[in-house]
């Protein structure tokens, strides 16, 4: 029997894999070029796994006090994002190591002409 769960992630009707593959290639535009619109839901579901999988790890390998923790970090991301990306991603948290959290925001941008859903910009907060 099923039972119903709390489900802590909208799973966009797409199975596990091309869910994470959606993810990484939204990351990717996402560092290539600071902001990236795309559907509300859609970037409800990135904010946590771009904040909490890649910016948080890439805060603790600048953090790390431990070659072998600097380095465990830094493979955490490549699990997520290609071996190119790691350097943006380490300047990005570069300027971002003292904000508690709260690294991307989401601002609504209206409906899309064709099927009228809800869009969104999602851009990197930049400290300087």
């Amino acid at each position: 029997m099923k039972h119903l769960q709390k489900r802590s992630q909208n799973n966009l009707n797409l199975a596990y894999d091309q869910r994470l593959a959606l993810l990484r290639s939204l990351s990717r535009a996402l560092v290539e070029n600071k902001t990236i619109k795309t559907t509300h839901s859609k970037a409800k579901t990135f904010r946590p796994f771009f904040e909490g999988r890649i910016m948080t790890r890439a805060i603790k390998s600048l953090l790390a006090t431990e070659p072998g923790e600097k380095l465990h970090h830094i493979r955490m991301i490549r699990r997520y994002l290609a071996a190119d990306m790691i350097k943006p991603v380490l300047a990005i948290a570069e300027k971002l190591k003292e904000r508690p959290g709260g690294y991307l925001r989401i601002v609504k941008a209206g409906k899309r002409r064709g099927d009228n859903t809800e869009t969104a910009y999602i851009f990197i907060l930049d400290q300087q």
